[in-house]
């Protein structure tokens, strides 16, 4: 439901609403100005109507009334011929007009009295003749006519407005859309591309404080890898002289202790300038990876080595991805959990059609659940599993973590159920 309460949706909901708004409150002013036109027209022409039938009606003998009547009579209104005294009715504003227009046109000779309508009809006036005959004029009640033109035109409104108005909102929307993106991204790993600096003025400046802070936190990363690899790579130098001064000693155990103490500041230097080349990122270019392939000459390796490592993957998987990135990855995660079990299993699937998920499980100790986070950063160690005398120099998930960004991928660790740890790699495909 990515376009439920997006801005896009709200503009463009909130213009047609404004838009339908307008016409409904147009559509009842027109409505009601056609009551009125209505109104004027009939009254009107009934006035002229009743200007030339009162004195055919006077002047014509009783049985020819009834014919000038029939003449007269139109699709709003009727004549017949009435005796007796009128039930008169209230006045309304509506029939005030009509008295005001037949006694305008028929004068005080002829006076109209307004008398108590009966079912269908809309008013019922009433003229006195010279005879006292009364000529009684009924108005029905005729539903307005209104042209089906203007549905046609609101139609069309509608149209152009929905159209123009996506246009332009998609165009304002947009540079949002690509910042928010973006933030995503730099949220997740801390690297993110520039976005264009265009749209609305508001917009644009968003988008360029974001590059500026974009900018800021790659060049104080890049500050922070160049100090790591200067200090791991200017510290083998020493280390090298060191390895040489304890060849030099006499006392054989003394000796194996001092090389095994420079034997764990060499791998430390080691991991730490590969923490740094995989901060840097690579520059490896990606291409078609059959994965069952790779993964296949992963544990070759672990094979020959001695290790239990075992692979379950689809067959004939093709994957658009860096390959030596991957297999970097899987491999760090391997290495890390040979550390702490005798046997690993890698398996591949694919929890939706466009994601893969890499997963590497031991049978080790398992990490506390409240330091399963924890453990992908820098020189983190823990004090009881897995902590530097078994090898670990708090590197090896830091750099499978940063490999794993590089990928478009995260990395997750979970405890398995029956003891074990499970390092999950999940990318899109």
């Amino acid at each position: 439901m990515r376009w439920r309460g997006s801005l896009f949706l709200r503009l463009m909901l909130a213009w047609c609403c404004a838009l339908l708004v307008g016409h409904l409150i147009n559509a009842g002013v027109s409505y009601l100005h056609v009551l009125d036109y209505q109104v004027t027209r009939t009254s009107y022409y009934l006035a002229k109507d009743l200007a030339v039938l009162v004195p055919m009606v006077e002047a014509a003998a009783p049985p020819e009334r009834a014919a000038w009547l029939g003449r007269m009579e139109r699709s709003a209104y009727s004549f017949t011929l009435d005796q007796g005294a009128p039930a008169l009715a209230p006045r309304t504003a509506d029939a005030s007009r009509y008295l005001k227009a037949l006694g305008d046109e028929l004068g005080p000779k002829h006076p109209v009295t307004l008398v108590r309508s009966e079912s269908g009809d809309y008013l019922r006036l009433q003229v006195a003749l010279a005879d006292g005959a009364r000529l009684t004029a009924r108005v029905r009640d005729l539903p307005p006519q209104v042209s089906m033109a203007g549905g046609f035109v609101f139609l069309a409104q509608m149209l152009a407005v929905i159209g123009i108005s996506w246009f332009a909102v998609r165009q304002a929307t947009r540079p949002l859309q690509r910042l928010a993106e973006q933030a995503e991204v730099l949220g997740v790993s801390m690297q993110c591309e520039p976005i264009a600096e265009d749209g609305p003025a508001e917009v644009a400046r968003a988008a360029a404080a974001f590059n500026a802070m974009g900018r800021r936190i790659k060049e104080h990363l890049a500050e922070r890898v160049r100090i790591l690899a200067a200090i791991s790579h200017d510290l083998q130098t020493p280390i090298t002289r060191m390895r040489l001064r304890a060849e030099l000693m006499d006392d054989a155990q003394l000796r194996a202790k001092f090389e095994s103490d420079l034997g764990a500041m060499q791998a430390l230097v080691e991991e730490g300038i590969a923490y740094a080349r995989s901060v840097d990122r690579t520059a490896e270019a990606a291409c078609a990876v059959d994965v069952s392939a790779l993964f296949d000459s992963v544990v070759g390796d672990y094979a020959d080595g001695g290790y239990q490592v075992d692979l379950v993957c689809p067959p004939e998987l093709v994957l658009h991805t860096r390959p030596h990135t991957l297999r970097r990855v899987v491999v760090n995660l391997a290495d890390n959990a040979l550390k702490f079990a005798q046997e690993v299993q890698i398996e591949v699937s694919r929890p939706a059609p466009d994601r893969v998920a890499v997963c590497v499980r031991d049978r080790g100790p398992g990490i506390d659940p409240a330091q399963l986070e924890a453990v992908c950063q820098p020189f983190y160690r823990i004090d009881s599993s897995r902590n530097r005398s078994t090898g670990g120099t708090g590197l090896g998930l830091a750099i499978a973590q940063q490999l794993s960004l590089a990928l478009g991928g995260t990395l997750m660790l979970a405890n398995r159920e029956g003891g074990g740890l499970e390092a999950r790699v999940e990318f899109a495909c």
